[in-house]
């Protein structure tokens, strides 16, 4: 199977720090208030940051934030399937386990 090219693909310090607010859930205003640009620049970001991940909406671009957040075993964890997920049978639901912080 070939690698998602999302995952190829690194961020910019800037492009990081606006899908951080994003990730928040700052609208652009807000945004574009914190790092003292306008918002027709943040609409740009935006719209570069979508193109570049192939992202439809503002909430994968906080998914792909969390995602570059995440420890790198819990990044492998969730490509590889990690076991958080089973699929018990073709007639019984998908259950999805979270895991759980070690004590």
């Amino acid at each position: 199977m070939s690698p998602d090219p999302k995952d190829s693909i690194t961020p910019t310090p800037r492009e990081r720090e606006l899908m951080m607010l994003i990730a928040r859930g700052m609208q652009n205003k807000n945004i574009a208030y914190e790092l003292k640009i306008s918002e027709n620049t943040v609409r740009a970001h935006i719209g570069n940051i979508m193109r570049k991940y192939r992202l439809q909406n503002r909430t994968q671009i906080a998914i792909i934030f969390a995602l570059h957040a995440a420890p790198p075993s819990l990044r492998r964890g969730l490509a590889e399937g990690g076991g958080y997920s089973t699929t018990a049978g073709p007639a019984r639901a998908r259950t999805t386990r979270m895991p759980t912080a070690p004590d």
